[in-house]
């Protein structure tokens, strides 16, 4: 179910799911806002109010960073085998450098990540990360290839990725902003 909340000076939508979870939860995915609950639980305008700080800051953020995200450039030439060939390089490459080893590498079309990494040691990688300059790629490969070391995004895994891309707050930030752009080309396809 849609509703609208005011916040400063902000009118937001937000959806409201229930589901099989214990506790209540927020998610902010590009600019949707989504209240995950327990089926028995209907105070979503007092998680609202709970987080409002949080709410309208997220919202401004990506406001600004959908107005950012359209002078990036899209790479449209790289062909799908291209990609291909170039992240199963970059992946025998760094886990060879790194003494890690793993299973198997998919390509998906994901509508929320540009890649994971599972238990079983699969390396998954969005086909959308084609469209992304080389430098974004690789550090997208070089995340999920610290994930077989390191599952969790906890202090560990930071500093793992630091050691090589002490900015990664930046290519974090810059994955944001082409996540916007490649959402916006995919949108206007369909």
């Amino acid at each position: 179910m849609i509703k609208t909340a005011k916040i400063n000076d902000l009118e937001v939508e937000y959806e409201v799911l229930h589901r099989n979870v214990k506790n209540a939860r927020l998610e902010i995915k590009t600019d949707k806002i989504r209240i995950i609950m327990p089926f028995n639980y209907f105070k979503d305008e007092e998680i609202i109010k709970k987080h409002e700080k949080w709410i309208y800051d997220k919202v401004i953020n990506i406001k600004a960073s959908l107005v950012e995200s359209e002078k990036k450039e899209l790479d449209l030439s790289r062909s799908e085998d291209e990609f291909r060939l170039m992240i199963l390089a970059t992946i025998e490459k760094l886990t060879y450098n790194m003494g890690l080893e793993f299973n198997r590498v998919y390509f998906k079309r994901m509508k929320t990540r540009w890649g994971s990494c599972s238990s079983k040691r699969n390396i998954n990688i969005n086909i959308y990360l084609k469209y992304l300059p080389n430098y974004l790629i690789e550090y997208v490969v070089f995340h999920e290839i610290v994930h077989l070391e390191e599952m969790s995004h906890n202090k560990k895994f930071w500093k793992i990725i630091s050691s090589k891309y002490p900015d990664y707050k930046k290519f974090e930030d810059e994955l944001l902003l082409y996540w916007l752009r490649v959402r916006k080309l995919l949108d206007s396809d369909n």
